[in-house]
């Protein structure tokens, strides 16, 4: 068992340096991670403003608007009003945006696909049991924080 936690413990810990990653995925500016994961709801969601992004992440509006305008300013989305709403403003990818968006998810594939090959060999028990321990992780690093 205590190698377990170990392992587990210096995957977490790997992850939240993770964040400290940046990359340009494809464009001329460069991009955080926080970014980057706005980037791909955007564009895995068509018409989204800003409350909904911040509900989403679990930020505060605030924290959300401030980076939308990081984006904006590096030219990666665009605001506009929306016309169902006049008090709400969409969020859209612009064309480099865009660019940003598909080069995250090649790059997810790439990296990813030996997990993904790794679940599918899975039967119905062991992915269950996965599923159940990712659970337990997630409250114990909710009690974390």
């Amino acid at each position: 068992m205590k190698l377990a936690v170990e392992k587990f413990i210096i995957m977490t810990e790997k992850f939240a340096n993770i964040g400290k990653v940046s990359r340009y995925y494809g464009t001329d500016v460069i991009i955080h991670r926080s970014e980057i994961h706005i980037i791909n709801l955007i564009g895995d969601y068509a018409g989204l403003h800003i409350s909904e992004i911040a509900r989403k992440f679990g930020v505060t509006k605030g924290a959300a608007s401030q980076t939308i305008k990081r984006l904006e300013r590096k030219g990666l989305v665009e605001k506009y009003l929306d016309e169902t709403n006049n008090t709400r403003m969409i969020v859209r990818l612009t064309t480099k945006g865009n660019k940003a968006y598909i080069n995250h998810e090649i790059h997810h594939r790439e990296c990813d696909k030996e997990l993904f090959t790794f679940f599918e060999d899975l039967n119905e028990h062991e992915m269950k049991l996965i599923i159940t321990f990712m659970n337990k992780a997630s409250d114990m690093v909710d009690r974390h924080l």
